[in-house]
């Protein structure tokens, strides 16, 4: 069972990497042109990155294999850089709409970086 969670947390963790694909073209897109598009790169992200984190927590936290907690911390930078699109360029507007979608599209990777930090904080030291 052990073995299944360690393997469950790992391929939790990359679930989210084809998620950030299409959240880093967003953002480039953004950026370059001044214009989102669709925005649904941010969307795809989101997906792959509530499940992914979701699988790689509960894996994670039962089974804690090692260096875990550093990939997880690592994944969740990378995925919240990937929507640096749409923290940057927000057009001047700091609203309460802005705010609560950068928390929502961060929370997956705000989750990985707490996630990685508990596990690492629970781990025995030998």
């Amino acid at each position: 069972m052990k073995t299944f969670l360690k393997f469950l947390a790992w391929f939790g963790l990359f679930f989210i990497l084809p998620g950030l694909i299409f959240s880093y073209s967003s953002s480039s897109t953004w950026v370059s042109t001044g214009n989102l598009g669709s925005g649904f790169g941010y969307a795809i992200a989101l997906f792959f990155g509530a499940i992914g984190t979701v699988l790689a927590l509960i894996g994670g936290f039962i089974s804690r294999p090692d260096k875990f907690w550093i990939a997880l911390i690592v994944v969740g930078i990378i995925y919240i850089g990937s929507f640096y699109g749409y923290f940057l360029d927000n057009g001047g507007e700091v609203g309460l709409k802005f705010l609560s979608g950068c928390l929502v599209m961060a929370l997956p990777g705000i989750a990985c970086i707490i996630g990685g930090i508990i596990i690492q904080r629970l781990k025995p030291t030998s």
